[in-house]
């Protein structure tokens, strides 16, 4: 992804089709010899991808797609992600970020340095080289490259990135947005995580969930300095309060901990010794029927853990179509009846919007009968809830670039609560922690070229009975834990 935190704007309103991402950057930015390979390597892709698609050859299309991708983000964005960012020009990023905001298809931008990366809907008859065109003339200083990317994105990744840009921008407050009951939060696998991260006079840890601070508290006291984020101002809030007598130890910082590695290079943090994240919902989000997230009490449908992220679960419930709702329910929420519930919700919305969160609650019973302990809605909120924050895509950009901020013997903790989490936590890990990879058409190992770190337990830590019984939502928890090499 291209460097981001110079200027960035998202609109309120959410993409409801196919949008575009489109990443333009300067030549000065790159290579000449990197733009050249890449447009080289990219016009024979696509020539072979014609011609696949001619033949009907849909294995090799999706195979040569694939491989473009890959040559797309290995030549060009991840170069650019690490592009200085000191030739920035504020003048003429203003110039081109009003040329944006005054087109009704820009959904949200990125300027950084040399580059421009714009979410788009096209509307009407206008073609995207018209609107290029344009863009290219309100910042006559800038020489854009004659080839940029554009990357076609359903309306729920469109949403994901627009709240992404909503995330990175938005203010630092004071206050909690929320303020029924106290934020309290019992943090769990406490002793567990701290002692695996090795907390020390003089180390630097990131808790990139700070939540309620439980887990950053006990690193300061360790005396650590620690770098804690959250996207929630009420978990800012509370975590600011709980940890003022600190001063300058806790650094608190707004966003969203996928871009972890990017926001804390902003602030000058190059490595550091520990990182930490307590991946899933809060119990104060999950208590206060304002948020959205429970149907144990009746609240709006709403389920953002930052409150100014453009979509809601309301959002999702009442637009989204019948495909789209029953792929969210069985992707995120392994609900085996996705497809009666979301035809369910198509018909009920037709009569008049799905709003709170016990008539949503209510309406999916009516579908599943009851069965144990468990509500009939369990899955579909869990569904609902990491789709309207893209937990998932999170996760993976954070494994991804956690382990680029550490110092060689850094460590990397992951606390994960469902299984969909957990295999991503636990794949990642087996890829990075493994010397050699093996397949069946190789005649011996390979060295693996993503091997870069250790795994520290070689189970899952999980809470012990002690914990069980003094915080039942913790019977979930898993720990995973890798160290530098």
């Amino acid at each position: 992804m291209p460097p981001s935190a110079n200027i960035i704007w998202a609109n309120a309103t959410p993409p409801t089709s196919t949008c575009y991402r489109v990443l333009m950057w300067e030549p000065c930015a790159l290579p000449a010899e990197l733009t050249a390979e890449w447009s080289n390597r990219r016009r024979e892709l696509l020539s072979r991808m014609r011609d696949a698609g001619i033949k009907g050859a849909r294995g090799t299309l999706n195979q040569l797609e694939n491989e473009l991708k890959s040559l797309t983000v290995k030549l060009i964005e991840e170069p650019l992600a690490q592009a200085p960012r000191a030739a920035f020009s504020f003048a003429r990023a203003e110039a081109l970020g009003k040329a944006l905001q005054a087109h009704g298809a820009v959904l949200a931008y990125r300027l950084g340095t040399a580059t421009a990366e714009i979410l788009l809907q096209i509307q009407g008859e206008e073609s995207m080289a018209d609107m290029l065109s344009a863009w290219q003339a309100a910042t006559p200083g800038m020489d854009w490259c004659t080839q940029p990317i554009v990357q076609a994105m359903n309306a729920a990744e469109g949403t994901a990135w627009q709240q992404e840009c909503h995330s990175e921008s938005e203010p630092e407050l004071d206050t909690p947005e929320y303020t029924t009951g106290e934020f309290h939060h019992v943090t769990v696998l406490l002793n567990e995580a701290v002692q695996a991260l090795q907390p020390t006079v003089g180390k630097v840890m990131v808790d990139a969930t700070l939540g309620g601070g439980g887990h950053t508290e006990r690193l300061l006291q360790a005396g650590a300095e620690v770098w804690g984020i959250d996207q929630d101002p009420a978990a800012r809030a509370a975590a600011k309060a709980r940890l003022a007598e600190y001063g300058e130890k806790l650094h608190v910082v707004a966003g969203n901990f996928r871009n972890a590695a990017e926001m804390l290079r902003k602030h000058g943090v190059q490595e550091v010794d520990g990182l930490l994240a307590d991946i899933g919902i809060s119990s104060p989000q999950v208590d206060c029927a304002e948020r959205g997230f429970s149907f144990l009490h009746e609240g709006p449908l709403d389920m953002r853990m930052n409150p100014s992220a453009p979509r809601s679960a309301a959002d999702i419930v009442n637009t989204a179509p019948e495909s789209e709702l029953a792929d969210i329910l069985w992707q995120y929420g392994e609900e085996r009846a996705s497809r009666a519930i979301a035809r369910r919700i198509v018909q009920e919305r037709a009569k008049a919007p799905i709003t709170t969160t016990t008539q949503l609650a209510d309406l999916i019973a009516t579908v599943l009968p009851r069965k144990g302990k468990q509500h009939p809605a369990t899955r579909s909120f869990q569904a609902l809830r990491i789709a309207v924050n893209d937990e998932l895509g999170a996760l993976e950009e954070l494994l991804h670039t956690g382990l680029s901020l550490l110092k060689s013997g850094g460590r990397f903790a992951v606390i994960t609560f469902h299984s969909l989490e957990d295999r991503a936590v636990k794949r990642y890990f087996e890829l990075v922690t493994k010397p050699e990879i093996d397949r069946p058409e190789w005649p011996a190992p390979r060295p693996n070229p993503a091997y870069a770190a250790r795994l520290v337990y070689r189970k899952p830590i999980t809470p012990a009975e002690e914990e069980l019984s003094a915080n039942p939502r913790s019977r979930s928890a898993k720990l995973r834990v890798i160290e530098k090499l």
